[in-house]
């Protein structure tokens, strides 16, 4: 059972950064070094504590927020572990909204990563202080300078070292703090050890502790004055200053680690610790909770919540103000990856999880039934690329709803939806890699197995031209016979003008009861698709003669003649396909800007402007939804995973002719093969 910890001793912190850089070792590194586990886990071997997943273990990627704390000199550290691959952002942000404080984990190299930039403008957007850790720096050819260098040069804030390693590659063994100015190397039980700064690093050390002494007084006019009158700060004032600096977003420091042989990482947990701000809670209000995060496990659902005001107790009954409905929470603890360290009471601005909630999903707030309504929702990035779903055996229709419906409920990012146009299930979500381990997790979480395809585009049908038709269904063969002939003609209406009806007829061709049954057989032929599936729109149809017959007409057989008259002069007044718009909004690199332009041209799409964005292009286009299936791909291709795009309906326009002859013509085979 951890400990009780006062606000103020506790920190939130997540770690981002690129895919592969070590952020999984690091927060495994953490958890080690504090006494948190037993055993120093790995997510090459499959035993991290926060990639407990199955799918994580066998991809070695982190794919959900995992959570664990680190108890160090008297602090708190809850240490939320995101994952670096695009597809998973929505789980970054979930941890972002929980934290007061990031870690961004960089590679030592001197090429700035994709998911270094992603992670600096999501603090940035999120206006998160933050601690950068250059990891891996006993890795051959490992360049501590040349990654501060790069970062420097493209980031702001600027970076700027807190920490110089000493050695590098096989060598590095320690490393020196330049605010307190005290060495720490590798002892001989694993642990660092203080000791004297190297001789042959006293210039750099002098040089790195200037520039840190520069940063610290430009964030305190006070200290400035003082800084410019005695020309140096003691350390406390330095300390005040980096602070001040930091949790105004003027400052990055740097700090050096190597995960796997614990270098730094004790270092880093006191730079947690004294540099970023406390955790975030009203100690003396009402109890009220967010939930920021949800997963499941061999309990069932867990609901990951931070304390916002008050605090949580075992037993405690709360009313989910986003859903209403009371939740009892049985038992709470502490997560630790997949572990649960029994807690009886979570303080206002701690983390702490619970499980079997009935109602409660990711974004709700749970307190008192009257306090204040719920906190804002997590702003959480929509859905970018689409999977028409099918079950592979028959009969697990069901199967497949509800596992998806609970899966949904895990992850907000992931979308399901039943079309009704297509008859398609269709699951959405960031990405290919996103929606491949949502399938792995169907099929081993709920025992379904399925298969997709692209999603079939919502069409629409109409016509360019004029047209007349009859339409005749007559049987008479003895007895009781049908007995229906419609003439009406066909022509197009303005676009979205819908469905235009018109009786012209005089006098007694068609009693007036038969016409209102030739128009239901019109209007629900016209719904099921006339040349190709889809329904039809923006069609007039004017009904001009016909014949009916004293006792073998009726209902039916002029709803029939309808469909039939409906059918030929549709096929006779140039048939065309309507397809849907939608109006995207790119945000590529200006690098990129080129490209993404020459891209969406050959998409059929229509550049409708630009407009820059702090380094990026905001790209406004219209493109048809058919060419934009694969475009997040595509995208991630362009810009090397830097680019993103919004995109919601705009309109209705007409298909090229040889486009749209290709599916009205596998339409007329599919339904000719069926009769």
């Amino acid at each position: 059972m951890a400990a009780d910890y006062p606000t103020e001793k506790i920190r939130n912190v997540v770690l981002l950064g690129h895919s592969h850089d070590g952020k999984t070792s690091l927060a495994e590194a953490m958890l080690f070094s504090s006494g948190s586990v037993p055993r120093l886990g790995s997510p090459d071997q499959q035993t991290a504590t926060t990639d407990f997943e199955p799918e994580e273990q066998r991809r070695k990627i982190s794919i959900n927020l995992g959570i664990g704390f680190a108890e160090h000199g008297g602090f708190k550290i809850n240490i939320l572990d995101a994952p670096g691959f695009f597809d998973f952002t929505g789980q970054a942000l979930s941890g972002l909204r929980a934290a007061e404080g990031a870690v961004v984990v960089v590679g030592p190299t001197p090429n700035l990563a994709v998911g270094t930039e992603i992670a600096w403008e999501l603090c940035n957007r999120t206006s998160k202080p933050r601690v950068v850790v250059v990891n891996k720096l006993d890795k051959e050819h490992s360049d501590f300078y040349g990654a501060v260098s790069a970062m420097r040069e493209h980031l702001s804030p600027r970076p700027f070292p807190l920490h110089l390693p000493i050695g590098a590659e096989q060598d590095f063994r320690g490393i020196v703090d330049l605010l307190h100015l005290k060495a720490f190397v590798t002892a001989s039980d694993g642990k660092g050890a203080e000791a004297p700064i190297p001789d042959d690093m006293q210039k750099l050390v002098e040089q790195y502790r200037g520039q840190l002494i520069e940063a610290a007084a430009e964030s305190d006019d006070s200290l400035l004055e003082k800084y410019l009158d005695a020309g140096t700060l003691n350390e406390e004032e330095i300390q005040r200053g980096l602070r001040e600096g930091i949790l105004a977003g003027k400052v990055a420091p740097v700090v050096c680690s190597s995960a796997t042989k614990l270098l730094g990482v004790r270092t880093l947990m006191s730079t947690i610790a004294e540099l970023l701000p406390p955790a975030e809670g009203e100690p003396d209000k009402p109890t009220k909770a967010f939930v920021f995060s949800t997963g499941g496990d061999q309990f069932g659902r867990v609901s990951y919540f931070k304390v916002v005001s008050g605090s949580i107790k075992t037993d405690q009954h709360l009313t989910n103000l986003n859903r209403g409905g009371d939740e009892r929470l049985a038992q709470i603890f502490y997560p630790r990856g997949k572990e649960h360290v029994t807690a009886t009471e979570v303080h206002a601005g701690d983390i702490g999880a619970v499980t079997k909630l009935t109602h409660t999903l990711t974004g709700d707030t749970l307190g008192a039934a009257k306090d204040g309504g719920p906190a804002a929702p997590l702003d959480l990035p929509a859905p970018a690329y689409s999977l028409a779903i099918t079950p592979k055996a028959r009969g697990d229709e069901e199967k497949i709803s509800s596992g998806l419906a609970r899966l949904a409920e895990e992850d907000p990012t992931l979308h399901v939806e039943r079309m009704e146009e297509t008859k398609q299930l269709v699951i959405a979500g960031l990405g290919d890699v996103h929606l491949d381990v949502t399938l792995e997790k169907l099929k081993r979480k709920y025992g379904v197995e399925a298969t997709t395809q692209t999603p079939r585009v919502a069409y629409r049908e109409t016509v360019s031209g004029h047209s007349r038709a009859e339409g005749r269904h007559v049987k008479q063969s003895g007895g009781h016979g049908q007995y229906g002939i419609c003439v009406i003609e066909v022509a197009p209406t303005k676009r979205g003008e819908g469905f235009v009806w018109e009786d012209k007829i005089f006098g007694g061709a068609i009693p007036q009861n038969f016409r209102v049954s030739v128009q239901k057989g019109i209007v629900d032929n016209m719904a099921k698709g006339v040349v190709a599936g889809y329904p039809m729109v923006d069609v007039k149809v004017t009904l001009v003669d016909g014949k009916f017959h004293q006792v073998d007409s009726n209902d039916m057989a002029f709803q029939i003649a309808g469909s039939l008259a409906i059918r030929k002069g549709a096929l006779d007044a140039g048939p065309v396909l309507l397809e849907p718009i939608v109006e995207a909004t790119i945000k590529v690199p200006e690098k990129n800007l080129g490209d993404i332009m020459s891209d969406i041209n050959g998409r059929r799409g229509k550049i409708m402007g630009t407009e820059p964005d702090d380094g990026y292009q905001l790209v406004h286009v219209n493109v048809p939804e058919s060419e934009m299936l694969r475009f997040a791909l595509d995208l991630r291709s362009i810009t090397q995973g830097r680019g993103s795009y919004t995109k919601k309906f705009s309109h209705y326009d007409e298909m090229p002719a040889h486009l749209a002859k290709v599916i009205i013509e596998e339409f007329q085979k599919q339904h000719e093969a069926a009769s």
